[in-house]
Formats: C-alpha cells, structure tokens, sequence
C-alpha cells in the first residue's frame, strides 16, 4: 500500500505549515549560507510535530520512507515561500538541497531501540542506539540514471534500487503515453561524473552496548547506511543513536545462487550522544591578562617563561 495523492497533500501541508510555524529561524540561516549546492538539515521534533496532527504521525509510522520525501519537498515548498516574503531576498539564496531530520521519538518499546533491530521491524521508523565500531570510507554513489528510448527518443529516469546495493534495472517497457510506444530498448545517458546524480555515501557498523547486555550475551552489529550530510557525522568509538528506518537488502539475483538478506538501517539522523564540550573556560578577564602581558613583556623572555609557569598552576588549580 502507498500514500494516495490526497493524503500526500495534506501531509506535505501540514509539515509545511509546522516548519514556517516552529523552524523560521532556522531555515532563516540556512537560507544565508553561500553554498547553495550543499546538503543542509533541518531537525525536526517528533512529539512537536505529532502533537500538531495526529494524522501525520500515523503515517509516517506506516509509510515512513514515502513521508520522509514528502517532508524534503514540503520543506523546499516553505524555503521558497519564506524567500519570496522576505523583504531581504538579496540576502538568502534558494537551496534545492534540503533534508527534514526526525528526532526525538517517544521513548516507547514500538520506537525506541537500545538491541538491534530484527526482521519484524523491516519497514519501521525506529531510534537505535550502540556504539560504532567500523567506519568506511565516504564514497561517491551514483543515484539515478536516464535511459532514452531508442524508437522514439522518450527520456525516463530511473533511481538506484537501494534494496539492491544501488543498483540499476532499465525500464520494461517505455512510458510514452503520447506515441503510444511500447519498446524495451533503451540507452543509457547519464554521465558517472555528473554532481547532479551522484550523492555522498558512507556505511558504518553499530553494535549493541555491552553494558546494556545480560550476563553471557554476545553484542549483535548491524550495518548503517548515511548520506549526504550525515557522511563523517560520527567515528568507531562513538556512542550514537541513530534514527531511520530498517530495510533489508540482498545482491542482485544470479541463477542457482543462494539469496542472502541482510538488515540494515537507512539513517535519516545520527546524534553523537558521548560527544564532551571543553571543561575550560576563557572569560574576558583571563583573556584581558593575556594581552596585557604581552604587550608588557614582549621583549622579556624570563618573564615570559614565570607568567606561563603561573598560568600551569591556575589550570591544574582549576582542575582539582
């Protein structure tokens, strides 16, 4: 079952109202950046959003990877009504690039996930936390490609089969309704080098935390994928939650070849939940110190050897 267009409608409309409602500061400063062409997130509150209309919230749980491209072209849709409103247009730019990120689950057995996902959950939004022991490398990963058809020239593009490692099947048959054409011949036409249909791609492996295990349980690990700007957002070692939906995956079929599936978790959010600000603190009065000494003893080297000397002492002081 899929979304059908009305229900589209209004969920695009809702979200689209919340974000001008709840996020105009932030998409504000999106709209100031200067690459135009980068990736940018906007986080997004589920319990604020849910509580907005409940509706949505049943939606996304049933169809959450549908609601999540419905969320990006809602959010475009009110990044375009903000900068046509705004009287500083000169100020922002248009960005295509836009990604809703989904937080803040409710904390419930349903969504909320400290053990790795299993096959019951295959096509569920779920929040997952463990710890990150493998990182791969950030690659280029080509999409979608555009096969023309060769009796009447018609163009379809075709988007990379995630459930198949991103690979691509060309069409069955052509989609040209006008000529009535009914051919399965086609050629490729799009261009591996081309920054439009290539994104930023990288896999990392979660394990499940060992302090959350019982006695003599072996940590389970599954695979994550992220893109686009959630590429290098965590390192091994990390201690994330990562929110996404669980999908399943399998190489592309070969004759008298066993099938294996694997479960993975397409990553819409990742946060960094061991992540320490810095204990020390410069206020102006240190900092005014500083100054002050070197246009002082700029010239006096043994003094400045004594003032740093005393600046050890402060720190450890401070520490203890």
């Amino acid at each position: 079952m899929y979304l059908n267009s009305e229900q589209v409608n209004l969920v695009g409309q809702v979200f689209e109202s919340y974000v001008q409602e709840h996020h105009q500061k932030q998409l504000e400063q999106i709209l100031a950046e200067n690459d135009k062409d980068a990736h940018y997130s906007l986080i997004v509150n589920a319990m604020t959003l849910f509580e907005a209309n409940m509706e949505i919230g049943e939606y996304f749980n049933a169809f959450p990877n549908e609601v999540l491209l419905v969320f990006d072209n809602a959010l475009r849709r009110a990044a375009m009504s903000f900068l046509q409103s705004s009287s500083q247009q000169g100020k922002f730019t248009i960005k295509q690039n836009l990604h809703a990120r989904i937080t803040g689950l409710p904390v419930c057995p349903e969504l909320t996930r400290e053990h790795i996902p299993r096959t019951k959950d295959v096509g569920h939004f779920l929040s997952v936390t463990g710890t990150v022991i493998r990182t791969s490398l950030a690659k280029v990963l080509e999409y979608e490609q555009d096969f023309m058809c060769n009796k009447c020239k018609h163009v379809i593009t075709v988007k990379a089969d995630f459930e198949q490692y991103y690979t691509f099947s060309p069409p069955a048959a052509c989609t040209n309704e006008e000529e009535g054409c009914n051919s399965c011949k086609f050629t490729c036409l799009s261009d591996i080098s081309s920054p439009a249909s290539c994104r930023d791609y990288q896999e990392i492996k979660i394990q499940e935390q060992v302090q959350r295990l019982s006695v003599g349980s072996i940590p389970r690990s599954m695979t994550v994928v992220l893109e686009d700007d959630l590429v290098d957002s965590c390192k091994s070692g990390d201690d994330v939650t990562v929110y996404g939906v669980v999908m399943q995956r399998w190489k592309p079929l070969v004759v008298d070849s066993r099938c294996d599936l694997e479960i993975v978790l397409k990553a819409n959010y990742i946060a960094v939940n061991n992540e320490q600000p810095c204990g020390v603190v410069i206020n102006e009065e240190v900092r005014k110190e500083y100054d002050e000494f070197w246009e002082t003893f700029k010239n006096n080297p043994l003094a400045e050897m004594r003032f740093w000397l005393v600046c050890a002492l402060k720190f450890l002081a401070c520490l203890w």
